[in-house]
């Protein structure tokens, strides 16, 4: 893999042309909003940049996309009109004030979807998104009838209105074709006659929800989608790219100097705070785990922004405020969480007595038993020796592996309490055990590690740090985890990962995330089948791998093929620390 200094003309070009389109010199261009596998990609994301800053103000797009999420919208559907409209709004003004650019779409865009072997097209807003882009390079597609009703209703929304009546007009996009059941409508139903009835709803004070306060945990959340939608263009999320050969990928080239690779260090300690390891142990553990389809990945150990040196004020306390929100919830039923821990210690403890009581078995020899020596000569039962059998079972150690990528949001306070709950009933029975979560940021996979196997049960309030961001690398996380637990000297080591959704960690979603390297597309087959790999291979070495699963019933074929027999699906996060329980039984026992 050879590294190489980026184009500084073109990179010179690309924030020249954001700053002209923005009309503000003092906006700063991130180094991965720039591509440059592809000129004419390079210098359209570049226009883009700066005609997002000029053309939409996102927070008023913020406070309406959390009033209606609020209100029972579809945050997925929402999110997919927002991005189809506000693409077409900047494309339409940047175009119409510089003419030329309507030819650097057109290049662009070719360039991307040469990159891609499989389109979305799924389901109806997949597919309108697709259409747009064809039609954005001039070509005409067969549409059938409702795709078409909805495209001419996007097209016919004035996009010289303000701001606030354009949000007025994807309102009622929303409520006329997908509010309900409709907002699940898959594209084979399309080709029926489905009547779609004009809205008639007072939209007199429509615009109240400018005046929402921004504090709800799901406003982080709206937040991380939101700024994927606002920093990449339409065509960049249509499809999945081309996976290249393992043997090319050795020969590829990664466009970024010394400098900028250690400005991206700096941002990832700057928002997840000092790594625990040094930097050699780090460099060991990326030259062995950061391979084939790791390749240029990085891994980050780190206690987090609260135990860790960390210069960004915001952040800590941003992660003070879920910490404190995951506590908040834990206090209101107190009582009921502590006699879960406990009931899952005496079971565990039960368990492990029993495991351990020593079984005396009678024989012709070993040490003799007097109250049997009598039976010599007189009885044809002459075993009067006995010998004690012990348990060759051994000693357990545990990894809880917790799945923070930013669709566990939902979830939060609840993983962080079921996994505060199966770490002090561990700790409590005397079994060591380790608690870390894992996302990726950038080309990071970070790995949060909020208590160690010999730890205190003090240090398990760590625990309700736990907060949801990123995308989830889980083959990555799971290898790198092993790598701890495989030195450990107990006999018996377990690893139990919780995750609600399939590995995901493409960077092409959003410019603000671009991968500096490149890399496969990590999501799909590849992701699951890396991923099965890497829980194959940890088996391999003796490690229990437990999956339990919480996301959506039709990803189900995807994690028992990662996770096998020792699978388990529940709807209800509740159920995690019981669910383990009857686990750790039935491994203990077997």
């Amino acid at each position: 893999m050879k590294w190489v200094y980026s184009d500084y003309d073109l990179d010179n070009r690309v924030n020249n042309i954001a700053w002209t389109i923005s009309g503000n010199y003092n906006e700063h261009i991130e180094v991965l909003e720039k591509n440059y596998s592809s000129k004419d990609v390079s210098l359209y994301l570049g226009i883009m940049a700066g005609a997002r800053r000029k053309y939409v103000d996102w927070n008023i797009v913020k406070k309406y996309l959390s009033n209606r999420v609020n209100k029972g919208y579809n945050k997925d559907t929402l999110l997919t009109l927002l991005q189809v409209v506000l693409n077409n709004l900047v494309e339409s003004k940047v175009i119409k004030d510089r003419p030329g650019i309507e030819d650097i779409r057109s290049k662009a865009y070719k360039d991307i979807i040469n990159e891609f072997n499989t389109i979305y097209k799924n389901d109806i807003l997949q597919k309108i998104k697709y259409i747009f882009i064809l039609e954005g390079i001039g070509k005409h597609p067969f549409v059938d009838g409702l795709s078409r009703r909805i495209i001419n209703d996007i097209k016919n929304i004035n996009l010289g209105n303000e701001l606030v009546e354009i949000l007025k007009d994807i309102d009622k996009l929303y409520i006329r074709y997908f509010n309900e059941i409709k907002q699940d409508l898959k594209l084979s139903e399309c080709s029926q006659d489905i009547d779609f009835k004009d809205v008639d709803i007072d939209f007199d004070t429509f615009s109240d929800f400018m005046y929402d306060e921004l504090y709800s945990d799901e406003e982080d959340s709206i937040e991380n989608e939101l700024n994927s939608i606002s920093s990449s263009m339409l065509v960049e999320s249509i499809g999945e790219r081309k996976v290249n050969s393992e043997k090319s990928s050795l020969n590829r080239v990664i466009y970024i100097d010394e400098e900028t690779a250690n400005k991206i260090y700096d941002k990832i300690e700057y928002y997840y705070g000092k790594s625990y390891l040094n930097k050699s142990e780090i460099k060991r553990i990326e030259v062995k785990n950061c391979r084939n389809v790791h390749e240029g990945c990085r891994v980050h150990f780190t206690e987090g922004v609260l135990r860790s040196e960390c210069k960004n004020v915001f952040q800590v306390k941003y992660v003070t405020r879920h910490k404190e929100n995951n506590l908040k919830k834990y206090r209101e039923n107190i009582r009921v969480y502590k006699r879960s821990i406990n009931r899952l210690k005496e079971n565990l403890m039960r368990i492990l007595v029993e495991e351990n009581i020593t079984d005396r078995i009678y024989s012709d020899y070993g040490t003799i038993d007097a109250k049997r020596a009598w039976r010599v000569g007189r009885s044809n039962n002459t075993k009067i020796f006995y010998r004690n059998i012990e348990n060759k079972k051994g000693r357990y150690v545990i990894d809880i592996l917790l799945d923070s990528s930013g669709s566990q949001s939902r979830n939060q306070y609840q993983v962080a309490i079921q996994a505060y709950i199966i770490s002090s009933a561990l700790t409590l029975a005397g079994i060591p055990n380790r608690v870390s979560a894992f996302s990726s940021f950038l080309d990071y996979t970070i790995l949060k590690r909020f208590r160690d196997y010999n730890d205190s049960i003090d240090k398990n309030d760590n625990i309700f740090e736990y907060f949801c961001s990123g995308n989830n690398r889980d083959g990555l996380a799971i290898k790198s985890v092993c790598e701890g637990l495989l030195e450990r000297e107990e006999e018996n080591k377990i690893l139990i990962v919780l995750s609600d959704g399939k590995p995901n960690d493409v960077k092409f979603g959003s410019s603000k995330e671009r991968s500096i390297r490149g890399e496969i597309s990590y999501k799909g087959k590849i992701a699951v089948n890396d991923t099965a790999k890497e829980v194959r291979i940890a088996r391999q070495n003796e490690i229990l791998v437990l999956g339990v699963f919480t996301g959506k019933e039709n990803e189900i074929d995807a994690e028992k093929l990662i996770y096998g027999k020792d699978f388990i699906y529940t709807r209800d996060i509740e159920k995690f620390s019981d669910i383990v329980s009857n686990y750790l039984k039935k491994i203990i026992e077997n």
